[in-house]
């Protein structure tokens, strides 16, 4: 995936969050993340991204 495509695709997140509102963006992002798992299907690769979404909020 390009910088442009990623970019685009984080901008189309962004808006369906907004679209949902505060309350249902969890559930969108949670719903978002099983999908996304499911794709991948890598159960050492998931959890190293867990790992590093997390520490990128310190």
């Amino acid at each position: 995936m390009s910088d442009q495509e990623l970019d685009a695709v984080y901008t189309e997140l962004c808006h369906t969050l907004g679209e949902a509102g505060e309350e249902a963006a969890l559930k969108v992002l949670s719903r978002f993340a099983l999908l996304a798992m499911l794709e991948i299907d890598d159960a050492g690769r998931l959890k190293a991204l867990i790992a590093r979404a997390a520490h990128s909020l310190d």
